[in-house]
């Protein structure tokens, strides 16, 4: 089965409001990350970590926290391929996430852009899987430490902007001026 999910569990502190309903571009950014997943024709498009979503198992337990949930309500099994996105990278394009489905698929592993955790297609193995459970006894668990469970591939990094994500007030002005530049 091949997911994709969009992470949307932050508490926005920095931003001071919801970033997940900000605009950029003329959608918001939520719209934005699943109109990407959409796009790419996966089994299934699912949200973490927000009401219209499933809620976090272990709660602020992090982005693994909502990855973990996604997992479980999914009856996820190894094999399973789950892209990942956070709900805030207004910049990525669809074909950025295309060539990690396409790369994990090939070489069946985790695969993520060098220097960056995010986004990333997780390959579910047993390592994985294991790794997940042990998170209800642990206070939190970084991405890296999810996917160093099992081989993960990287791909090179063409264009840095698409990987911009939006915390604070400054951010997001700055991403709807790159955008407004990138149109004709």
């Amino acid at each position: 089965m091949q997911i994709g999910l969009v992470l949307s569990g932050g508490k926005s502190s920095r931003m001071g409001k919801d970033k997940a309903a900000l605009e950029v571009g003329g959608s918001t950014m939520l719209e934005h990350s699943m109109s990407l997943l959409n796009s790419l024709k996966l089994d299934k498009v699912v949200l973490s970590g927000s009401a219209e979503g499933f809620s976090d198992i272990f709660p602020d337990k992090g982005p693994v926290g909502g990855i973990y949930s996604a997992i479980v309500n999914l009856s996820l099994k190894e094999g399973d391929l789950v892209l990942i996105i956070p709900n805030d990278m207004p910049l990525m394009r669809s074909n950025v996430l295309s060539q990690l489905l396409e790369q994990s698929l090939n070489h069946q592993c985790t695969y993520i852009f060098k220097r960056h955790p995010m986004p990333l297609c997780l390959y579910i193995s047993d390592n994985v899987l294991a790794q997940c459970q042990l998170l209800e006894s642990v206070k939190g668990m970084s991405i890296k430490q999810l996917i160093e469970a099992d081989k993960v591939g990287e791909l090179a990094v063409k264009d840095e902007s698409v990987f911009t994500n939006v915390n604070t007030p400054q951010e997001l002005e700055d991403a709807i001026q790159t955008l407004q530049e990138m149109r004709p």
